[in-house]
């Protein structure tokens, strides 16, 4: 309910005299602060935030005042760190968030205000790049203080929510629509009413997000769990948790590359023991898998760059070295990319067409994430040393799984709906929002009818999990979706990690970027429901058996 009109209700606002509060609002990229440096920040920055929030309900004043109250808040900063005899010292401790707010914030009077105080002082880095992606260059980006009056405030209510504006929401923002739907439901999962402790959501988002080796979202959830007072010691490795916890890492590995194999008895093991979790917990847990787990291939697939204030990951650095296009690649792509248009133009002819109309027949591209890829772990304190891969669903050994029998709509969402109030509806729209996403247009051709490719997109990566839909023609998969396009659906749904700044720009038509920012959400989405319908329907059959 908090969550319906995220973006038109009036924000809270919190006093300096609620520290703890104001610090988890104001920056959660800080990890080490003792007690005393934090409440010092609180004090400081503490007004700056509330005048924020409250000039948000002031359409006509958005803006206005918020340098004046830059600038006292940054000279109080210098002036009580004076007074306690730290000669500025604490000022190094935030100047990794001060110099990220330089670049990421949306109100342009707090970046222009914390640059100029940066400048003075020396401490500005000219060697930062604030770009988002390392496949998208920053000029075909939207801005970070867009000229569309409703992004624009999207952006900023978004950055008055979480005190963070990250690149991967910049990066959703050629998608406006879609960027809502996921901020509301996202903010309910991770921060609104729900059986789980706000830190214990977290460490479920960094064990999600680490059987991928996704730094960008490690690292955002392991700084959001030290600020909603988890125990540091967790971090140190899954070792440190309580054995509840440590039961779930087999569990996510399962759901994260074979959910299939999934039975009532993986559930039962979970809320079945002794010091066991309850129902609606799993319940929450599973979306929260379901969410970090595909998000991954999100991330890797746009090549999100992490913020300022992140630790910069080695191995996604090695991914974006320039890529030449020879003329014959150049050709193809525009070749693929003239014939598709034609298809679709011509679409309401296939359903009159005989051929392959099966799950079973779809080319899943078998030579993608062979044996020979390393199975080293990028997070061994969490995952271990070793862990598990994607490996492709077998006709041979399993028997697919027909969406009609259960599916998100007519089963799942029910079950999700008893034991977590509130979440479905909104997860519900947000699948909604992206199936039917559409500019009618395809590259620089308007009019263009994307509704075949779309589905092709999302049934492609179902099939690649095993699920099958009666009413759908899987003709279309092979038809709409050349190789170069099923590799990269393929790697962004199963081997995210392994995805090249080459998968993204030879990517099989001559899409724009944010056509194949639109094909990356298509495929986390179409995942995640995947993952809710396998778990959900585990935890059915447990119910029923007892």
């Amino acid at each position: 309910r908090k969550c319906q009109n995220f973006f038109m209700k009036p924000q809270k606002t919190y006093s300096i005299e609620e520290p703890k509060m104001e610090a988890k609002n104001i920056d959660s990229g800080l990890l080490h602060m003792d007690q005393k440096q934090d409440v010092l920040f609180q004090k400081i920055f503490g007004g700056l935030m509330t005048c924020i929030r409250k000039n948000l309900a002031s359409e006509g004043k958005r803006g206005e005042i918020f340098h004046s109250a830059l600038t006292n808040t940054l000279n109080s900063f210098q002036e009580v760190a004076s007074k306690e005899n730290k000669k500025g010292e604490d000022l190094q401790i935030y100047l990794p968030s001060m110099r990220r707010m330089a670049h990421k914030c949306p109100f342009t009077p707090v970046r222009d205000t914390i640059t100029k105080y940066l400048k003075k002082r020396q401490l500005l880095d000219s060697s930062v790049d604030d770009k988002p992606s390392y496949f998208v260059p920053k000029n075909r980006v939207v801005p970070i203080t867009p000229k569309d009056e409703d992004l624009r405030h999207m952006f900023e209510d978004i950055f008055v929510t979480r005190s963070r504006f990250s690149n991967l929401d910049q990066i959703l923002g050629w998608h406006p629509s879609y960027l809502e739907a996921f901020t509301i439901t996202t903010e309910f999962l991770m921060h609104e009413e729900g059986e789980l402790s706000l830190y214990y959501r977290n460490y479920v988002g960094i064990l999600s997000s680490s059987v991928h080796g996704c730094e960008y979202l490690v690292s955002l959830q392991e700084s959001e769990f030290i600020f909603n007072h988890g125990d540091p010691a967790w971090l140190q490795g899954i070792h440190e948790t309580p054995k509840k916890i440590q039961r779930l890492m087999p569990f996510i590995r399962l759901l994260a590359h074979r959910p299939w194999l999934l039975t009532s008895r993986d559930i039962e093991e979970l809320v079945g023991s002794v010091d066991s979790w309850t129902i609606p917990e799993l319940v929450q847990i599973v979306a929260i898998v379901s969410l970090f787990t595909p998000l991954c291939g999100l991330v890797f697939g746009m090549g999100i760059v992490p913020e300022i204030d992140m630790a910069k990951p080695i191995r996604l650095c090695k991914k974006q070295l320039e890529i030449k296009w020879d003329s014959e690649t150049r050709e193809e792509v525009q070749k693929n990319s003239s014939n598709l248009k034609k298809m679709l133009g011509a679409s309401q002819k296939i359903k009159g067409e005989e051929g392959i109309h099966k799950a079973s027949a779809v080319d899943i591209c078998t030579t993608l994430g062979g044996n020979n890829r390393s199975n080293k772990s990028v997070y061994p304190r969490y995952t271990g040393e070793k862990h598990d891969r994607y490996r492709d669903f077998s006709l041979k050994n399993e028997k697919l799984h027909r969406r009609q029998d259960y599916g998100w709509r007519s089963h799942a969402y029910g079950l999700m709906t008893r034991f977590y109030q509130g979440y479905s509806p909104l997860l519900n729209q947000e699948f909604d929002v992206i199936y039917n996403l559409t500019y009618k247009k395809l590259s620089k051709t308007n009019n263009v009818d994307t509704g075949p490719f779309r589905r092709a997109v999302w049934y492609y990566v179902h099939r690649l999990y095993g699920i099958e839909n009666d009413d759908y023609n899987y003709a279309c998969i092979n038809k709409y979706l050349n190789r170069r396009v099923k590799t990269f659906i393929k790697k962004c749904a199963c081997y995210p990690q392994d995805i090249t700044r080459y998968d993204y720009e030879i990517f099989g038509y001559d899409f724009t970027d944010d056509e194949k920012c639109h094909v990356a959400i298509l495929v986390f989405e179409a995942r995640r429901q995947a993952i809710l319908v396998y778990s959900l329907k585990a935890l059915g059959k447990y119910m029923n058996s007892k």
